[in-house]
């Protein structure tokens, strides 16, 4: 675009001369045409008149001397006298000149005429024109000078611009356009940069995020694969630290495993083209949610409980299913031996809220804004020797998202923590459900 900008600037030139000349051109001909038309009708008036005089000269006498000196005042006309059928006067002709227009005055016996040549004094009209020419001599000239100084304006933008947008494509995201320049430029370097910034993050999660996962996949792998090893080479030999080896294997396999479920459901979640609502009734979806967590719960030592109204709403049950399972999941695997976990489904005012609360470890405040991030963990220790893949919640912030809802969460270490998921109904379920009593509990 730079390149081109001379040749622009030429065009641009060249565009305005070519205006200014065929209006000059145009300016000439029409001030000529008006110039013309009013000179012959002054002239003609005026030959009229002087035809007149001349006339009422004649006829009162006058000698061929008045009638000489008569002809001697007017410059470019020629007087004419007939009388009795014959030419008795003829002023003398203009040299160069031709005739332009003739007026004729009748008296008894005789007519006075009088021929009109072509003025030879200078034309208004090229005065005119000449002042037409400077007023657009003066529009040009401020024309290339605005010309010059918006492009002088506009280079170092568009030069910025071009270098980061191609830093951009070769995927460099750390360049940024700037602001400087006129206002729309400097608007365009804000939304730019922006841009540039977000994608600066989201390359920056997407590196960290595959570099977490081939962690978290190398762990158990290594594990696997040192233990496989020493079954196969014989270097484990007594029955118990066979059994070892397998608990082991198995352990890491299931870590394995659900850590590419989770990976599985990231992914369905980020190709999914939206929701499918079908019909779900509240309770029998948390008594099957209930059913499927109670061993888990048994084996940590944690009352489950469960809350939930008697209604039947429309949403996906799937991406339902999704949310409550990790939720649940979490609140089970950091309660300690002797806590409680509740799970409240409820459909009132507009919305159906899913709440699960734990008397758990808790979750630091620093902690509580990157919760959702993928494969973050609190404490990656505890984490692991909990067995969790660090996906769950933000498997739930997608699928939330997904569904057009909101979570928030309510926690302080020692004192456990409240997911609350909030999910929008449609119109003629939420008014089904406002003012409706309680479920049973």
């Amino acid at each position: 675009m730079l390149a081109r900008a001379p040749s622009v600037r030429f065009w641009l030139l060249v565009a305005m001369i070519s205006s200014a000349v065929i209006g000059l051109g145009a300016a000439a001909v029409l001030f000529h045409q008006v110039q013309n038309r009013n000179e012959r009708i002054l002239a003609g008036e005026r030959a009229s008149q002087e035809a007149a005089v001349i006339a009422a000269e004649v006829q009162a006498g006058a000698s061929i001397a008045r009638l000489d000196a008569l002809q001697n005042l007017l410059f470019s006309d020629r007087v004419t006298v007939r009388r009795g059928g014959r030419t008795i006067f003829v002023g003398r002709r203009p040299i160069g000149a031709e005739v332009e227009l003739r007026r004729s005055a009748p008296f008894p016996g005789g007519s006075v005429t009088i021929a009109v040549y072509t003025s030879t004094t200078p034309s208004i009209a090229l005065d005119l024109t000449l002042i037409t020419a400077g007023a657009l001599a003066l529009v040009i000239g401020a024309a290339i000078l605005a010309a010059t100084l918006v492009t002088r304006a506009v280079r170092g933008p568009v030069q910025r611009a071009i270098f980061a947008a191609e830093g951009v494509s070769h995927g460099d995201f750390t360049v940024r356009m700037g602001t400087a320049g006129p206002e729309e430029l400097g608007k365009l370097g804000s939304a730019f940069d922006d841009m540039a910034a977000r994608l600066e993050r989201a390359d920056q999660d997407q590196r960290r995020f595959l570099a977490d996962v081939a962690h978290e996949i190398a762990t158990p792998v290594n594990a696997v694969a040192g233990f496989a090893l020493a079954l196969a080479d014989g270097t484990v030999q007594s029955e118990e630290d066979r059994r070892e080896a397998g608990r082991v294997i198995q352990a890491q396999t299931g870590r394995l495993r659900d850590l590419l479920g989770g990976l599985r459901e990231l992914t369905q979640l980020d190709l999914a083209q939206g929701a499918r609502p079908t019909a779900v009734s509240l309770r029998p979806f948390g008594e099957r949610l209930l059913a499927s967590f109670q061993p888990a719960a048994r084996e940590a030592q944690v009352d489950i409980r469960l809350q939930a109204d008697d209604r039947e709403i429309q949403t996906d049950a799937r991406l339902l299913e999704m949310i409550a399972s990790n939720l649940v999941s979490n609140a089970i695997r950091y309660t300690p031996a002797g806590g409680s976990v509740l799970i409240d489904l409820r459909a009132r005012t507009g919305a159906l809220t899913l709440r699960t609360r734990d008397t758990g470890v808790g979750i630091a405040p620093e902690h509580q804004k990157r919760i959702f991030e993928r494969l973050y963990r609190v404490d990656a220790t505890r984490d692991r020797a909990t067995g969790g893949s660090g996906l769950g919640l933000a498997i739930v912030h997608r699928a939330v998202n997904a569904l057009g809802g909101q979570i928030d969460v309510e926690s302080s270490p020692g004192h456990g923590t409240e997911f609350r998921v909030t999910l929008p109904l449609a119109p003629d379920e939420a008014e089904s459900t406002d003012g409706s009593p309680l479920g049973a509990e």
